[in-house]
């Protein structure tokens, strides 16, 4: 599957990096994403619990999007939705578009970018004039940049929403931590960053109806065979369990994190040897899998492999 670049940042990050390493002496190594699912989460919008016109609001653009239910990338067949109309390709007229729709251009690399966003509210407007977003831009295929340029699944769907709602889109990137703190304090209207549902969060914010079914998976490097063999969760563990103690890696604050440290809103039970290390993004995470700093990384399935695509294109072949 064709992902967009995670950011030109991001792009430039690996590249000084790999750098780095070749003048020191080491190699970065390619990685590989398990075909193994370990959990599986939904996605959801959040919105402050006061704030019942927004949250109407985008239940029923989702209705609309997804059907009946979340949406599984690994059963389109049983995917049926009303969807609206909406000029989403940029031709200057509208089409039935679905939450299928958008998944399809995002991740193979026909959707343009959202364009030029506020990050704050424009002169001239009130809040109450806008839609304000809080979302997290590390989060290919879901929220990412194209230089100074939103794109992604959810920042569509924020700027359709907008579109609904005839207030101007506001876009605020921050840390992931924050995006649920900023949302209970009525600093944003809602959050849109791949937010899985969960107990402990659903006692700060209200989320939405699921949107997307999504997994966690775990990366390695191309050259690991201890997992070879591997077909399930359990078989998985069991491997990790076997390791002795191990760093791995994920991004800070987002489920896979918690896969690894444990968590009782996840209902997750982690594991006793394995020293979980957070970074700000997957797609650090992913670096320093490569670069052989950690055993592992756990990560959403979508995000987690773009993560990992985009670092094999920076390492040159041998020979």
């Amino acid at each position: 599957m064709k992902k967009f670049l995670i950011a030109a940042v991001s792009a430039l990050t690996i590249a000084a990096t790999a750098l780095s390493l070749s003048a020191c002496g080491f190699t970065a190594k390619k990685l590989k994403v398990l075909n193994v699912t370990l959990t599986g989460e939904q996605y959801g919008y959040c919105v402050n619990k006061s704030d019942t016109t927004i949250l109407t609001e985008v239940n029923g653009l989702i209705g609309k999007l997804c059907g009946n239910g979340a949406y599984d990338p690994e059963n389109t067949s049983a995917f049926s939705a009303e969807g609206i109309q909406y000029d989403f390709d940029g031709d200057g007229t509208s089409e039935t578009v679905t939450f299928k729709t958008i998944y399809d251009a995002v991740t193979n690399d026909t959707a343009s970018d959202i364009g030029e966003v506020p990050s704050s509210v424009p002169a001239g407007k009130t809040a109450n004039d806008c839609l304000i977003v809080a979302t997290n831009a590390e989060f290919e295929p879901f929220e990412y940049k194209n230089g100074s340029k939103y794109a992604g699944i959810d920042m569509w769907i924020a700027k359709i929403l907008a579109d609904t709602l005839n207030k101007t889109l506001v876009i605020k990137d921050m840390e992931f931590d924050v995006v649920i703190t900023d949302v209970e304090s009525g600093a944003s209207h809602i959050g849109m960053a791949g937010l899985t549902i969960n107990h402990g969060r659903e006692q700060l914010v209200t989320f939405s109806k699921g949107y997307f079914l999504t997994t966690q998976s775990i990366a390695v490097a191309e050259d690991e065979t201890a997992f070879d063999n591997c077909t399930t969760e359990a078989q998985v563990r069991a491997v990790i369990e076997s390791m002795g103690n191990v760093d791995a890696g994920a991004a800070s604050g987002q489920t896979g994190y918690f896969y690894i440290k444990g968590s009782t809103d996840f209902e997750f039970a982690g594991f006793a040897n394995v020293n979980a290390k957070d970074y700000d993004s997957i797609g650090l995470a992913a670096q320093n899998l490569s670069n052989g700093k950690l055993k592992f990384v756990v990560g959403d399935k979508d995000p987690l492999t773009s993560a990992v695509n985009e670092i094999n294109s920076h390492i040159r072949v041998e020979g």
